[in-house]
């Protein structure tokens, strides 16, 4: 009877973890692997039917979360349907625009999510790295482009640029609330007892160089090629200038910046942008790795906890021209995602080292009590510490890894455009208009 009982409560404890609304067991990096490999063999709408089936009500999650929106669209927008994916990315920014007001509003809601500390990183409500969200306003900006809504990609234009400077405030006040909690608990951690975790793959120059992790020159290069194209070159001038700043190397940059005004298309030809999206944004994985967190009287003991570690997809291939209308275009890359993504992580250790070591202390005191309740209930309680100690592996997986660029002034009609690929030769015919 006492092993049937144990079952019974162990079972119990692992059920209970897996029916949080943010299920802290659901492995998403695993899920998303199926449809990445889908994406690769070019079968875009079977990868649309199988996130479908990994997102059925009572399958994994009850809801369609922000993930499930922005890997839809992403897909959408691969297989042509810009107007559906619009639409589903929409209904991702309305999460985002809820995590804004929040913010805004009543900053003390979003710091107060103790639930992160008792469980894990993956009971919060996921929102979108910081990186997302500033690429989702980028992804509608190009869609409602692409679409001829002008009016809607410069509402959106200038979300960017807000939602920026609102990223920047909430990492700063967020790193104070949590060195506030953690004085309050006795709390000290350094990055420097991170000893076994990888930290150059975060300190590398590319990543180091960048300003942070969630701006990307490709957003404000748009920006300023939008103004300048649409005539308005004072207000194209900032857009590039602040690409120039996020990208100081690139040439397409400089030029766009030194030639506003002077760039005439002629009659019958237009001044065309080439957007070329390459790779899969890295994925997310957990690491555990032994950190000393305090246990009373003064005391620390080596305390296995996960953290969130980065692994790079397959290096993404840039064509370096493009061949249209008999000239070669040199092609930029303006944005790498996975080096934005390392920097984002780099810049936001501190804070996840402090949480994870006050939830280590939480369920350190929250396994005292569960042993003076029993042995069974003692079994209980560590086994769900141990199942649930996992780091946040969600991300937006179909984002690519990087966003290049060419342009030049065009002939209009139809073109040609040749390009050299990772699988072979691209020839398409295209109307320029």
């Amino acid at each position: 009877m006492r092993s049937g009982l144990t079952t019974t409560s162990l079972t119990l404890a692992v059920l209970l973890l897996a029916g949080c609304a943010a299920n802290p067991l659901r492995q998403y990096d695993s899920e998303l692997q199926e449809t990445v490999k889908l994406v690769r063999q070019g079968s875009v709408k079977q990868a649309v039917a199988h996130l479908e089936q990994n997102n059925e009500p009572g399958v994994i999650t009850k809801d369609k979360d922000i993930l499930y929106y922005l890997e839809k669209g992403e897909l959408l927008t691969l297989d042509n349907d810009h107007p559906g994916a619009k639409d589903a990315w929409l209904k991702a920014d309305e999460v985002v625009r809820e995590w804004e007001d929040s913010f805004k509003t009543d900053p003390n809601k979003l710091f107060g999510d103790i639930g992160s500390y008792l469980v894990n990183d993956k009971t919060r409500r996921y929102e979108g790295q910081d990186y997302e969200k500033v690429m989702l306003s980028t992804n509608l900006t190009l869609s409602h482009l692409l679409q001829g809504n002008y009016d809607d990609a410069r509402v959106e234009m200038k979300k960017t640029y807000e939602r920026e400077k609102l990223i920047e405030s909430f990492r700063e006040q967020e790193y104070d609330k949590l060195q506030d909690e953690g004085k309050k608990q006795e709390i000290t951690a350094s990055v420097k007892d991170m000893k076994c975790y990888p930290m150059a793959e975060l300190d590398a120059p590319e990543v180091t160089d960048l300003k942070n992790g969630y701006q990307n020159a490709f957003a404000h290069y748009l920006a300023g090629y939008f103004f300048e194209a649409t005539g308005e070159p004072s207000l194209a001038e900032p857009g590039y200038r602040n690409a120039l700043q996020l990208a100081p190397k690139s040439k397409i940059v400089q030029a766009g910046l030194r030639e506003i005004g002077r760039r005439k298309p002629g009659v019958k030809e237009s001044d065309v942008l080439f957007v070329i999206e390459s790779g899969f944004a890295p994925s997310w994985k957990s690491i555990t790795i032994p950190i000393p967190v305090p246990r009373g009287k003064g005391k620390l003991v080596l305390t296995p906890l996960s953290f969130p570690l980065l692994k790079s997809d397959k290096p993404a291939f840039v064509p370096p021209t493009l061949k249209v209308a008999g000239k070669q275009l040199p092609v930029e890359t303006l944005s790498n995602i996975d080096f934005m993504a390392r920097r984002m992580l780099k810049d936001q250790m501190p804070s996840i080292l402090l949480r994870t070591v006050i939830r280590a202390v939480a369920k350190s005191a929250a396994q005292e009590q569960a042993n003076k309740g029993g042995a069974i209930l003692g079994l209980v309680a560590n086994v769900a510490s141990v199942v649930s100690e996992q780091a946040d592996d969600r991300n937006w997986r179909t984002l690519p890894e990087r966003i290049s660029i060419a342009r030049a002034t065009l002939p209009q009609g139809t073109q040609t455009i040749e390009s050299q690929t990772g699988s072979g030769n691209f020839r398409k015919k295209v109307e320029i208009d």
